[in-house]
């Protein structure tokens, strides 16, 4: 509880920093890092704790408690790196030299109008908790973390299912997180050049539906691994893009830095369901676990077209006032006449 306390605020933190340096333009590239990083440390966990436990207990401490120390040391170590490294302010950060720290004055300028200024206002909260779209997203996170986080957490598991032990499913799931992390980097990149969300949250659902649907359809071993290369192929760009897409149609930062906690906070109650989907008597092949992932997933997809649907009606209405010579519809933030939603 204390670990799940401490580190919610990690991954919307994260999102929002990026949000508030960086142009709509290319923060999904930036928040698919951390995407990327989740991959990685998938792709080599397995192994690093299958080292430890093998190291059996040590000086009275078993190996699973060696495995939160150690861990637990290293994160540690490196957030307090951050702690005293990481700048208040990107025009004030000291890796950068005279003329980007200048950059950075002359782009929080310009984007003023979209970001706000730093006095705080209870209507932004006000804001953020009644749109509909922090609701729609909300519902889209939740129902898509489903199908994530069962895969993260039992992606071994699934593959011991398939009939390799424990050492085989622990290096199996290495290229499987490598294919992952760079179907993301390469969805994420398209959907910044393209300046589209929706389109590839459509895409990145597919191969989750099907993958998921494989392993709920055949025993065979072969095809249960095929299916886990193409599950991960759209589980971490779906995560990756809804995140950036809320992130970037959320305007001034106070709105956001309220909606996209609000947000991520809906999508993390999923573990609620996904820790309970792959019960060890529903072995070897937990069909259960894997329809409800893919079931949720084809919700996830249902609610990212009403969410297009919401956003696409907003930007009709402005642009028809906008045609009919109106310069302001009385409202703010990104509800206000001058700001487009990124569809």
């Amino acid at each position: 509880m204390l670990l799940g306390a401490f580190e919610a605020g990690v991954a919307p933190g994260i999102a929002f920093f990026f949000s508030t340096i960086y142009d709509r333009e290319s923060t999904a590239e930036r928040i698919a890092l951390i995407n990327i990083a989740n991959a990685t440390s998938g792709a080599i966990g397995g192994l690093f704790a299958y080292g430890i436990q093998r190291m059996g207990a040590q000086r009275g401490l078993a190996a699973w408690r060696w495995l939160f120390i150690i861990e637990g040391c290293v994160s540690l170590v490196t957030c307090s790196g951050c702690l005293f490294s990481f700048p208040n302010k990107p025009e004030s950060a000291w890796f950068l030299n005279k003329e980007e720290k200048e950059l950075m004055v002359r782009r929080k300028a310009r984007d003023a109008i979209y970001k706000g200024d730093d006095v705080f206002d209870w209507k932004f909260v006000r804001m953020a908790l009644t749109d509909p779209f922090v609701y729609l997203a909300s519902g889209v996170f939740f129902f898509s973390s489903v199908a994530i986080f069962g895969f993260g957490t039992f992606l071994p598991t699934i593959i011991r299912g398939f009939g390799y032990d424990s050492f085989q499913a622990n290096y199996l799931t290495i290229p499987v997180y490598f294919v992952g992390a760079l179907s993301l980097a390469i969805q994420a990149y398209i959907s910044d050049k393209k300046q589209q969300r929706a389109l590839f949250l459509l895409i990145s659902a597919c191969p989750v539906i099907i993958g998921y649907l494989m392993c709920v359809g055949t025993p065979n071993a072969v095809a249960g691994y095929v299916a886990m290369f193409i599950c991960v192929s759209g589980i971490y760009s779906f995560s990756c893009l809804i995140i950036t897409w809320v992130a970037t149609n959320l305007i001034p930062d106070y709105k956001r830095s309220v909606g996209l906690p609000f947000f991520e906070s809906i999508g993390n109650l999923s573990g609620l369901v996904s820790s309970q989907l792959y019960p060890g008597k529903d072995g070897p092949r937990y069909v259960m676990g894997n329809a409800v992932s893919a079931s949720m997933e084809a919700v996830a997809a249902v609610l990212v077209g009403c969410a297009w649907l919401l956003l696409r009606k907003r930007n009709a209405k402005k642009d028809k006032l906008i045609a009919e010579g109106a310069t302001t519809n009385g409202m703010e933030g990104d509800m206000a006449l001058d700001f487009k939603y990124c569809l």
